[in-house]
């Protein structure tokens, strides 16, 4: 709770700047990464710094150039692209990133921290050097301890980088600098920090915002919710490997706050009464008018829809599913077997194939001489929707395999 919180207007504001105030922040990002981190199977956080080789570099070392993280993160997903043609991935490679910029406290040297979400291994795209040694595997790359391991990254052309976990220690160390511009003699006056306060403390801090971090989480929670016809007895969240509760604050909260009211709705018009923790949530809020005026009743046209907007994701989380389904079926090195029953023998033979009767009369398939075993076939991707598909043409074809779909 805030230590010293301003009056304006007959409300009551925190002040951002107290102990409390910090500790609160840095929490709420934390969580929020790690929130972020479940929607993603490759996270990372990285350390990006300047050498002296060059003029651009000494210069980017005394001033926050955040044109080089966009350059650097342009290069990251360029090679995300080819990373992904080249391993013929069936998606389209997403990096998403919040990026902390720091001005050291020994030397003033600008650098960068940066945690980086992506659904193609980030340590896979480009070349990771240990001096001339290169480097193939994460374990190797990783920074353990206080010990760095400086690697030189091809994607970084501006110094040597370090690999860090991505676990909830990676995430405080990487979340802390993103309060440097608290940090201020100003700003720590009267609190416990005042005495290390640096006058030209500086930060930077900058991030993916559509989808906001950690908003898929939150609202993948809340359909969750929905499926079970309940509410949240109190406005506190278990995030995946964090310990403690996230207690949201600022928009998040107010988002979380519509989403149980719209939820709270849904369930009444289902059940035609409350969720039974209703009661216990309004309970747990008594204290904050502002929570309650949400919860009992604040006017309809200043309340976001957010009803509408988990029917809409309720709607893209089927299709996803249904496209993931679809890639699974008809996007391998061989046909489904619904397909194949269609095909004539002469069309088998070109796959490779036979089709015969086993002893309880069922139709199966077998490998004609110098082909591999048509399950094992059917285990491996192919390189888009087979030639011979049945759907091809059809409008989820053309969506789901936009190259090879029509």
């Amino acid at each position: 709770m805030c230590t010293r919180p301003i009056e304006q207007d007959g409300m009551t504001f925190a002040c951002r700047t107290c102990d409390d105030c910090i500790a609160t922040r840095r929490h709420n990002w934390i969580a929020r990464a790690m929130a972020e981190k479940t929607q993603w199977p490759h996270t990372l956080c990285v350390a990006l710094t300047y050498s002296d080789e060059t003029q651009h570099n000494r210069d980017a070392a005394q001033m926050f150039c955040y044109a080089d993280v966009r350059a650097f993160m342009a290069r990251l997903r360029s090679a995300a692209k080819r990373y992904a043609k080249k391993k013929r991935l069936n998606v389209e490679p997403v990096i998403r990133f919040l990026c902390a910029g720091e001005q050291g406290d020994r030397n003033g040297r600008c650098h960068w921290h940066l945690i980086l979400y992506s659904n193609v291994p980030l340590w896979d795209l480009g070349e990771v050097r240990i001096r001339r040694t290169l480097l193939q595997k994460l374990a190797d790359m990783l920074t353990i301890g206080k010990r760095k391991r400086r690697l030189n990254w091809s994607l970084w052309e501006h110094g040597y980088c370090t690999f860090q976990e991505p676990d909830e220690g990676g995430m405080a160390y990487v979340l802390s600098y993103c309060l440097k511009d608290q940090f201020t003699g100003e700003k720590s006056e009267g609190t416990m920090r005042e005495a290390k306060s640096e006058n030209f403390a500086t930060g930077l801090f900058r991030m993916s915002k559509r989808p906001a971090i950690g908003e898929q989480w939150l609202f993948q929670k809340m359909e969750r919710l929905l499926a079970a016809r309940a509410v949240m007895p109190k406005l506190e969240f278990r995030v995946p490997g964090m310990s403690g509760y996230w207690v949201p604050n600022g928009t998040f909260r107010k988002k979380a706050l519509w989403a149980l009211v719209a939820l709270n709705k849904r369930i009444v018009w289902t059940t035609g009464a409350p969720a039974p923790q209703w009661s216990s949530l309004i309970a747990s809020l008594e204290g904050s008018e502002a929570d309650l005026e949400v919860l009992l009743g604040k006017p309809e046209e200043e309340n976001p829809d957010i009803a509408a907007q988990l029917a809409r994701r309720s709607r893209e989380e089927a299709q996803r599913h249904q496209d993931a389904e679809f890639v699974r079926s008809c996007g391998r090195e061989l046909p489904c077997w619904k397909c194949l029953n269609g095909y004539p023998d002469e069309t088998l033979a070109r796959l490779g194939l036979e089709r015969y009767e086993d002893e309880a009369y069922e139709i199966r398939y077998r490998a004609l001489p110098g082909f591999e075993d048509p399950a094992k076939r059917r285990s491996r991707p192919g390189a888009g929707l087979h030639t011979y598909c049945h759907l091809r043409g059809t409008a989820q074809a053309r969506r789901v395999f936009p190259a090879t779909g029509g």
